[in-house]
C-alpha cells in the first residue's frame, strides 16, 4: 500500500499546481467560498445558525465582490490549488498591521480533498507572508473544523485569545490561532 500512496502522491503532485489567482479564477473562487458556507452549515447541524449569524447574506455578497481588492498584493494574496487545470481550492491573506497578517478562507472542494492540497496552500501562503516581511500570521476557524485544526497545529499555529471583537455567542464557536513566521 505505501507504494500505491507514493504513486498517487506523485500523480497528484504532477497534476496539481499551487499559485496566485488570476482574474479568470474568481468565479471558481466565489463558488468555493459558497461551498465553504454550505460545508459549514452541514458540519454544524443544529448550530448552523452560527454560520448565517457570522456571515449574513448581505455581508457575504459584499465580501465575495471585494475579494480581489481586500486580498490584493503586496499586503494580501489569493492562492489557488489547481487539479488537472481546474481550481479546486483557495486560501487568502490580508494585512492586520505592518508585522501581522491573517490567513482567510482556506477551503478545498470535494474533488481536491485528501490530496494534501490544503497543506500545500497553507505552506505556500506562510512562505509568501514571510517573504513580504510579516512576522506573525493569525487565523480563526470553527471549533468543528477538525481537519483544519490538525493542519494548523501541525504548521505551528497555537491557540490565542480573540484578536478581534466577536459577539460572545459566536466567539464560543471559534478558535483563534497564531504562528510566528520565519524570514
Amino acid at each position: 500500500m505505501p507504494t500505491l500512496n507514493r504513486e498517487r502522491g506523485a500523480e497528484v503532485e504532477q497534476n496539481s499546481q499551487i499559485g496566485p489567482a488570476g482574474p479568470d479564477d474568481f468565479p471558481a473562487i466565489r463558488a468555493l467560498c459558497n461551498g465553504f458556507l454550505d460545508w459549514c452549515r452541514s458540519r454544524y447541524g443544529e448550530n448552523a445558525w452560527f454560520v448565517d449569524r457570522y456571515y449574513t447574506p448581505e455581508q457575504w455578497a459584499s465580501l465575495l465582490n471585494s475579494l480581489p481588492r481586500i486580498h490584493a498584493a503586496p499586503d494580501g494574496e489569493i492562492l489557488v490549488a489547481r487539479l488537472d487545470g481546474k481550481v479546486v481550492g483557495c486560501v487568502m491573506m490580508q494585512r492586520i498591521d505592518k508585522h501581522t497578517c491573517e490567513m482567510k478562507r482556506m477551503f478545498i472542494g470535494p474533488e481536491g480533498r485528501g490530496l494534501g492540497l490544503g497543506r500545500r496552500l497553507a505552506e505556500t501562503l506562510v512562505r509568501v507572508a514571510a517573504e513580504r516581511g510579516y512576522t506573525t500570521m493569525r487565523l480563526d476557524t470553527g471549533r468543528n473544523h477538525d481537519e483544519a485544526l490538525r493542519l494548523y497545529r501541525s504548521l505551528g499555529f497555537m491557540e490565542i485569545t480573540p484578536y478581534y471583537e466577536a459577539p460572545p455567542e459566536l466567539r464560543n464557536h471559534l478558535v483563534f490561532m497564531e504562528a510566528s513566521l520565519a524570514a
